[in-house]
């Protein structure tokens, strides 16, 4: 992850180098939350899970997931639409961590196993 946060700074890229970057440093994020979530699993065994509330912009980690599985997606020769009905508010309250963790999960098994 660090090396790619390095490059992302380097002001000669393309914009599709940006994009790839910024893919990579959402792909290493991702990764580091998975091994997070290992760990949280003790946690919940435990019964000492804890919810990080804030608010945040559910477009943009729509956006950012559709980005995520954007590879995946062209790997299986399958096409991802994403939309989100105008009564979904944009801006919501709750743990944005786990909420991203839920649909990379579920839409990344749907990838998987169609």
């Amino acid at each position: 992850m660090g090396f790619a946060q390095i490059i992302d700074r380097d002001n000669s890229l393309s914009s599709e180098q940006q994009k790839y970057v910024g893919i990579i440093n959402r792909s290493g994020e991702h990764l580091l939350s998975l091994i997070n979530d290992v760990l949280e699993m003790s946690r919940i065994e435990a019964g000492q899970l804890i919810l990080h509330q804030n608010y945040f912009d559910l477009y943009k980690l729509i956006q950012s997931v559709q980005e995520l599985l954007s590879f995946k997606e062209s790997s299986q020769e399958i096409s991802l639409d994403f939309h989100i009905d105008s009564d979904i508010p944009q801006y919501l309250e709750g743990d944005e961590s786990k909420l991203r963790q839920i649909i990379v999960n579920l839409v990344g098994n749907a990838i998987k196993f169609t």
